[in-house]
């Protein structure tokens, strides 16, 4: 075989192999973005008046380097970083029989799946000072904090992470209870 031929051969090799590890990061990362849309369950408790929340909806993305939570409204495209959220307002408003809001009390529980706390340790959370102004109560919810416990680095690894967390939630509670 000549010289060029071996060059023109290796060269060839070489590229099909740089170009099967780009599509294999890409493939991974694509599979984490589609993992990640359905694992948050937010509930809205209130027995009179309104309770909304800002953003009303958001989910947990588990990426190799994004893990958080995520607005909705951005969920089809890749994570970002201003697509991340760390606080959520809540605001109250009055019923006729509560419209003095000073008896109201909003609070947030949330509750992590055992499937997800195998993979991710999700602690804290803390609710701000709550403020009365007229019929309305507000307050700002800083979420928990989200650490990998236990990262996946294949993506063998994190197919077997995605079918462990098929239905597996963090159920968030926004309350306002009128005293």
């Amino acid at each position: 075989m000549k010289t060029a031929s071996k060059i023109s051969l290796i060269a060839t090799l070489s590229t099909l192999a740089l170009a099967g590890t780009a599509f294999a990061a890409w493939e991974f990362n694509q599979s984490a973005q589609q993992a990640a849309q359905s694992n948050v369950a937010i509930t809205k408790d209130v027995s009179e008046g309104t309770l909304e929340l800002d953003p009303s909806v958001f989910y947990l993305t588990l990426d190799q380097q994004v893990l958080s939570f995520t607005e909705a409204d951005h969920s089809n495209s890749e994570a970002a970083i201003s697509d991340q959220i760390t606080t959520v307002d809540l605001e109250y408003t009055g019923s006729a029989k509560s419209e003095d809001v000073s008896d109201v009390t909003l609070a947030v529980t949330y509750n992590v799946d055992s499937a997800i706390a195998s993979y991710v340790t999700v602690s804290g959370g803390s609710l701000g000072a709550q403020t009365n102004a007229g019929n309305k109560a507000t307050a700002t919810y800083t979420l928990p904090t989200l650490v990998w416990a236990d990262k996946p680095t294949t993506k063998a690894e994190f197919d077997a992470m995605k079918t462990a967390l098929q239905g597996a939630k963090i159920s968030f509670t926004f309350s306002a209870t009128v005293a």
